[in-house]
């Protein structure tokens, strides 16, 4: 089946099944949150949730922050969002728009991203950053909720590497395990000031094997909406043939590990 590269999958991100689907993605671990809150400093309190999604981070912090503002430039994720329980909060101002020209509301004690940074223009994004940010606050980066190495993980990726060679005309490299992808910094670049990270333990999570396939077509390499119906079929059907062996009454449990990355933004 032909298949058209594209130049940026985050334009698959507005589709309304992969808003729909990202209520399936495993949560974070407590320790995220934790981590993140420990970098607030007491004089601001205020957090930008910057390419919120559905507002997963957002969610999170509402109840221990004094506001968030969650922007991203998807309707669809914010619609999904503010239907989610806490969403309505009036702690949480949602804004449909691109950060880099977002109308945002500084100074943030925070700045977090959660996989969402590598969506954006990196001049711009950490030029606002830099100038929202306020004296003592941190940009936060967050990656990380998908299983951790468990036991299907290499026939997993073998029928990831098929797909990707027909989607985008050549086979990935995939790092080795889940852990050295976490040990990868998450940003890279003159403008921003690496301060410490963390990757938490292992986080338990028992997922049915239809919302672990809901949830794998929420990401955007698997967007049903870029692969068409015919390859999201076999897709799913060579993924479950995959999974099936692993599964306890339709169920499987996999541990999810995350890392939390953090530093400064320079200013221009």
């Amino acid at each position: 089946m032909a298949h058209t590269p594209i130049r940026s999958y985050g334009t698959h991100f507005a589709a309304r099944s992969v808003a729909r689907n990202y209520v399936h993605r495993p949560p974070y671990s407590p320790e995220v949150a934790d981590t993140l809150l420990a970098l607030l400093p007491h004089t601001s309190r205020a957090v930008l949730d910057a390419g919120c999604g559905p507002g997963k981070i957002a969610l999170g912090l509402r109840a221990h922050v004094e506001r968030v503002d969650a922007v991203d430039p998807a309707e669809e994720m914010i619609a999904v969002g503010r239907a989610l329980p806490g969403g309505d909060d009036p702690k949480i101002t949602w804004i449909c728009a691109r950060l880099e020209d977002a109308d945002l509301n500084p100074p943030y004690g925070l700045i977090a991203c959660g996989v969402s940074f590598h969506w954006m223009d990196a001049d711009i994004a950490l030029a606002r950053f830099a100038e929202t940010l306020a004296s003592g606050g941190s940009l936060a980066l967050v990656s990380g909720d998908g299983p951790a190495d468990p036991p299907w993980h290499d026939a997993e990726v073998e029928v990831m590497s098929d797909f990707i060679e027909r989607l985008q005309g050549k086979r990935p490299q995939f790092p080795a395990t889940r852990r050295a992808a976490l040990e990868r910094p998450l940003l890279e670049h003159p403008r921003f000031r690496r301060a410490g990270f963390r990757i938490t333990a292992p986080h338990p999570v028992r997922q049915s094997v239809d919302d672990y396939l809901a949830c794998q077509h929420s990401r955007a390499t698997w967007s049903v909406d870029h692969m068409g119906p015919e390859m999201t079929a076999e897709f799913d059907a060579r993924t479950r043939a995959v999974l099936q062996p692993h599964a306890r009454d339709g169920f499987l449990d996999y541990a999810v590990q995350t890392r939390v990355e953090w530093g400064i933004p320079l200013a221009a």
